[in-house]
């Protein structure tokens, strides 16, 4: 009944609200002796300099905007290399703009102007990494988001400021999606349609407290009318070869934005790794299990974005989304050679696994959004619906030969498995946009979310079932979800401070229900999130920024199936749905000068972590990759980073960061709590040039180092790699080539040891890490009408 209640709610606050006016900007853009300008670009900026809306004039050199706000604006208009802003003008009703006049306007021929945009820009809650005609633009995203700042890449997941809980968007919607199915999607994807990637630090209270920090991908869009595309191919080489093919498009019209991007992926990929297990018997090794294990995946896959905006009328806006990917037929073969030693090193035993895996996986989501302009001053109303349907299915198959002593032939034994998990997840949130003043703003807003999970298995061939293990030969596990939330937030700003405050609440039912055992999960509790952001500009070169917030983790959908499987003989995965959400508590102080040079303090207190570690049972000789809770985790330090034009060819980053982490978990086998703590430091280091008069090579170097640090109850060893990558672009810019070496050292690999009470284990893998990629991409259609435009950067423009 709640459920109908809230969703009835929603629908009612979105059709309650009434009708809106707003008005009508229009003008002439003229050359010197009074001829119109036809095709001249027309922006619609803030005060801060901030691009609205964006435009053409037509063949009388006029152009306008339709549903502006009441507020102050300004008028930029461009025409090849000239360009000329309008005075600040006010708007409480339709407004005719005086003329603007370019001087030595001339034909259009084949040029093309950049808009030059600042590399890594902080604002209040976000840091804004510009990558558009960068060396970078030619990669795929996933690699991008390895060479943010802000943003660390660990064993193939994200962690911002210390927690790994991330949340993905593309232009603001969420991608829902396992982090391992994001990593492949965004690998996927060509970066070259990427404009800048946004790291939200601290998140409005508007976002869901679920998604943890926000990485949101913002792609580029034409700002006036017409169309173009483009096509793209990215080869990548290492022990294997990967390959990826694409198509972007964008369609503007008068009342119509249209953008759509295609791309498939083949590739194969290798990862090793080798396992040492010194096991116990009463309280001393006697045995040690050493593996050598391989795994190649061949993945062929296809992903296909789309985005629709439709202007109803000077009122409304509707937008359709959908993100999709389909990867039928992953295969994934990884064999295991496991020796089995005493303490004297002889030889007593030793097993080979073979596990041939197939994988289907289908994962669609589609985005409704519907923007209702009212007549309070700018205030508006908007409304989403999101629907999103996860489709993952495993088949697989191992087999184990045993031998005792060097060569004896003991047995062979094999078993399958086949696993499915359908996911439907449906949310409805409304907002509400309410202007105070001309500093101020107020948001509320209203949330339901409902997820439905049903996992199922089916495992033959295990009538020898390992002593200590309890798999289920046939299981479903159906989990539902329902979150209903509410929040309110308020930005404003006066003299040099700006302030944003929220505070979000969340309740939470859950229940899980396994048929084989008719046993039961069920959890309920309500949550309140504040946050806090608020900035101060002592002078136009020195800034102050203070942050806090709570935020929540909800265990995944995969980790919480209580079913357990087979990797080898001896190593079983087995998830918990007992798994309890996990709070955090952020906190920094941040002290800028100059837009460039950054020292931060921060300090974070988490609780329940959800992680999977792995653990071995002394009793049995397993190895168990068990999904669990930390009990604690702290981490406290500080940040001292750089970035700046050095000359007009040269940009810098540079980030150490030296900070305290600890982690209190649980042991497997005596239940007592453990704790592992470090202080780690990480280097990054960027340097990013152009090279020849038109600044069409490009070129970038990247270091990065990680000191030893620690993961629950595993420390790793110290890492690093290098990079290089070159983008030459091509035929005034319609093309561009790039070439790049990741990891050219191959030190990037990672060795994670766990010595404490009586685990004393290790696990060193070794992945595809030095990479080779090749790329090309080739742009068609008006792109020198959309590129069209120049706006140069003052130092008003860096006070914002």
């Amino acid at each position: 009944m709640r459920r109908e209640l809230i969703v009835l709610l929603l629908l009612g606050l979105t059709a309650s609200l009434a009708n809106a006016q707003e008005y009508r900007i229009f003008g002439t853009v003229k050359d010197t002796e009074e001829n119109p300008i036809i095709l001249a670009n027309v922006l619609l900026l803030t005060l801060e300099g901030n691009t609205l809306k964006g435009t053409a004039t037509n063949d009388n050199g006029t152009f306008e905007f339709l549903n502006v706000a009441q507020g102050t604006y300004q008028i930029e208009a461009s025409y090849i290399e000239n360009k000329i802003t309008s005075p600040a003008f006010e708007v409480k009703a339709d407004v005719e703009v005086a003329p603007l006049v370019l001087s030595g306007a001339q034909e259009l021929e084949e040029v093309t102007v950049e808009r030059q945009k600042p590399r890594l820009q902080q604002l209040a809650d976000r840091l804004v990494f510009t990558i558009e005609n960068t060396a970078l633009s030619d990669n795929d995203i996933w690699n991008v988001l390895k060479r943010t700042p802000g943003i660390i890449v660990m064993n193939n997941t994200l962690s911002i400021n210390g927690s790994s809980n991330i949340g993905v968007l593309i232009n603001g919607k969420r991608v829902n999606l396992p982090q391992e199915d994001i990593m492949n999607l965004l690998s996927g994807n060509s970066a070259s349609n990427v404009e800048s990637i946004e790291v939200i630090t601290n998140p409005p209270a508007k976002y869901s407290a679920e998604g943890g920090l926000l990485i949101d991908i913002k792609m580029k869009k034409n700002l006036v009318a017409g169309y173009n595309g483009s096509i793209f191919n990215r080869y990548t080489q290492g022990v294997l070869p990967k390959h990826t093919v694409g198509t972007d498009h964008f369609f503007k019209g008068k009342k119509v934005d249209f953008s759509t991007n295609y791309s498939f992926r083949s590739d194969r990929s290798l990862t090793k790794h080798t396992d040492i297990t010194n096991f116990f018997q009463e309280g001393a090794i006697n045995e040690t299990w050493s593996a050598e294990q391989e795994s190649v995946d061949r993945r062929k896959s296809h992903y296909l974005n789309l985005f629709l905006d439709y202007q109803v009328d000077e009122k409304n806006t509707l937008s359709i989304s959908s993100i999709n990917s389909l990867t039928p037929n992953l295969k994934r073969n990884f064999d295991s050679e496991t020796s089995i030693r005493d303490t004297g090193g002889r030889q007593t035993a030793s097993f080979l696994t073979t596990n041939a895996t197939d994988y289907d996986v289908f994962n669609t989501s589609v985005y409704l959004d519907w923007l209702h302009k009212l007549n309070d001053n700018g205030a508006e109303l908007a409304t989403n619906a999101t629907y999103t349907y996860y489709d993952y299915q495993r088949n697989q198959q191992l087999e184990n030969r045993f031998t005792e002593g060097e060569d004896e032939f003991l047995a062979n034994t094999s078993f399958s498995t086949s696993a499915n998990q359908l996911v439907n997840l449906f949310s409805l949130q409304t907002d509400l946009t309410l202007p105070l003043d001309k500093n101020a703003k107020m948001e509320i807003g209203l949330r339901y979310a409902g997820i439905n999970s049903e996992a199922n298995i089916v495992q033959t061939g295990l009538d020898q079932i390992r002593p200590g293990t309890d798999p289920t030969l046939n299981g479903i596990f159906n989990y539902d979800e329902d979150i209903y939330a509410a929040y309110v937030s308020m930005n404003t700003h006066w003299e040099h401070w700006k302030l944003n405050l929220g505070l979000r609440t969340e309740y939470t039912e859950t229940l899980g229900v396994l048929n084989a055992t008719n046993s039961q999960n069920t959890n309920s509790y309500l949550e309140w999130f504040p946050s806090l952001s608020l900035s101060h500009t002592l002078n136009p070169k020195n800034s102050v920024f203070f942050k806090y917030y709570r935020r929540i983790t909800r265990p995944r959908y995969n980790a919480i199936n209580p079913f357990q499987y087979f990797q080898t003989a001896n190593s079983i995965v087995e998830g918990n749905p007992n798994l309890r959400p996990a709070l955090r508590n952020y906190a920094s102080f941040e002290y800028s000068f100059d837009r460039s040079l950054r020292i931060v303090l921060f300090g974070s207190q988490q609780r329940s972590e959800q992680s999977q570690q792995v653990f071995q049972d002394n009793t049995t000789n397993l190895l168990r990759f068990q999904y669990i809770n930390l009990n604690t985790n702290y981490n406290a330090g500080a940040d001292v980073s750089i970035s700046k034009d050095l000359t007009e060819y040269w940009n810098t980053f540079f980030l150490l960061s030296y900070f305290y982490d600890e982690n209190r978990f649980t042991d497997f086998e005596s239940n007592l709590e453990q704790s592992n703590s470090i202080w780690t430091s990480h280097i990054r280091a960027t340097n990013s040039f152009k090279f020849l008069s038109d600044k069409s090579l490009f070129a970038e170097a990247t270091y990065t180092y990680f000191s030893p640090l620690i993961d629950g109850n595993a420390r790793q060893e110290a890492f690093s790699e290098v990079g290089i990558s070159l983008r030459k672009t091509l035929w005034n810019r319609k093309a561009s080539i790039s070439l790049a070496v990741e990891d050219m050292f191959r030190n990037g690999n990672r060795r994670a040891t766990r010595e404490y009470l009586q685990q004393n284990n290790s696990t060193y893998t070794r992945r595809e890490t030095r990479l080779f990629v090749l790329g090309f991409r080739y742009k068609f259609g008006n792109t020198k009408i959309r590129d069209n435009y120049k706006n140069k950067d003052t130092e008003e423009n860096r006070r914002i």
